[in-house]
């Protein structure tokens, strides 16, 4: 009798009720750590929802797996929140189990298996993220990092301030040099070899304006006066593209009615290039309980990409948007070493204006350009592309 209540116990605390007697393969969830899950620890057998002999395993047993990854992620709120009846409940965001799995990512396309694992939950229950309740400034990892450096410290910050990601409070210095870790261990790097097509673009007002490399690789410093993804004002960067398409969305702005030419030119390195790929972003499933470490540091790369790959518009508060990128991309190219001992080239990232597109900037200043870059003027193509009424 105690095994049963001891069972029913720890059921009532993973937020579940009455589960079906049924068994099932891994053919029905796409994550593929809950995939792993079933082919380890499951048996042969007939699946309850295609009827095919497969590897399965008891619904209670998938179940008990997947609020495992509840129970790490997020809380009872009562061991945390205060509760005021006359207010409603507990002063603070509470969700039912299953909307805190869907937050996760937990997608079940196959509907009858939905409303099994739905049905199995006592929704009555509430979760709560503690983490986040309770940080200081309500923000957690990349939301918490922006908000400091926009709006607080921005040039002491990566030094001392800690902050909190995940199951950790850390300094963001010994932050990023574990995400530096995570990129090379994730394989995160893409050599250019000498010889590859660079495509860049520039918008002006006369066509002759461009005519020779000068005129369209990185600008000089003094001329380098409005503030980049990567790059604050009065630190010029070489901003282009692996294919045309791309660095011509990158570039050209419909609404700037004073410029209405579009240069695009071919530059070629010299030397075979290494630069960190952003598309190259591990997919670590929240079931992984291998990965959950590595978990919180992808999931602060991914709101990173999110921002370097934001539409951002050029107004008076575009520096303060762009601060959060500049900070990790110079700290990127200062302390990330090759094995050789040199510094990393560049960066590669998803375009803003198209995501399946890459974009990619290179931490070369106008005279460097000049040197590390080969360019020929037989490519260079010009055209107009606003028409003035």
């Amino acid at each position: 009798m105690s095994m049963v209540m001891d069972a029913a116990m720890e059921a009532w605390d993973r937020g579940l009720s009455t589960i079906p007697d049924k068994q099932l393969c891994g053919k029905h969830i796409a994550d593929y750590a809950i995939r792993r899950f079933i082919k380890r620890t499951g048996q042969k057998g007939q699946c309850d929802y295609c009827g095919n002999t497969r590897v399965v395993i008891q619904l209670d047993t998938l179940l008990y797996f997947i609020t495992d990854a509840l129970l790490h992620f997020y809380t009872d709120p009562a061991n945390f929140m205060s509760y005021d009846s006359s207010e409603g409940g507990y002063l603070g965001e509470v969700e039912g189990p299953w909307e805190m799995l869907e937050n996760l990512g937990l997608n079940i396309p196959d509907k009858i298996l939905w409303d099994d694992l739905y049905n199995s939950f006592d929704h009555a229950t509430p979760w709560a993220d503690q983490q986040s309740a309770l940080s200081d400034f309500k923000y957690e990892g990349w939301l918490h990092f922006k908000h400091i450096v926009k709006h607080q410290s921005r040039f002491l910050f990566i030094g001392k301030e800690e902050f909190r990601v995940g199951h950790q409070t850390i300094t963001a210095r010994d932050f990023l040099k574990q995400i530096i870790g995570d990129i090379r261990r994730q394989r995160m790097l893409t050599q250019i070899p000498t010889g590859t097509a660079l495509y860049r673009c520039r918008q002006h007002l006369k066509m002759s304006e461009v005519a020779e490399a000068s005129d369209i690789c990185a600008p000089k410093a003094e001329h380098a006066v409005n503030p980049n993804r990567m790059s604050p004002a009065g630190i010029a960067m070489f901003y282009g593209a692996l294919n045309a398409e791309t660095a011509k969305l990158e570039t050209f702005d419909r609404s700037d009615r004073t410029k209405p030419f579009l240069s695009q030119a071919i530059f070629t390195p010299k030397e075979d290039l290494l630069l960190i790929d952003l598309s190259k972003i591990p997919v670590i499933s929240p079931f992984d309980q291998e990965n959950w470490e590595l978990y919180d540091r992808v999931e602060f790369l991914r709101r990173f990409l999110r921002e370097f790959s934001a539409p951002i518009s050029r107004d008076s508060y575009a520096h303060i948007e762009y601060v959060p990128t500049q900070i990790i991309t110079e700290f990127l190219r200062y302390n990330f070493k090759r094995r050789d001992g040199k510094k990393i080239d560049g960066i590669i990232y998803p375009s803003s204006k198209n995501r399946s597109l890459n974009a990619l900037v290179l931490f070369m200043d106008h005279y460097e350009c000049l040197k590390r870059l080969d360019f020929d003027t037989s490519n260079l193509v010009q055209e107009k592309v606003i028409y003035l009424k």
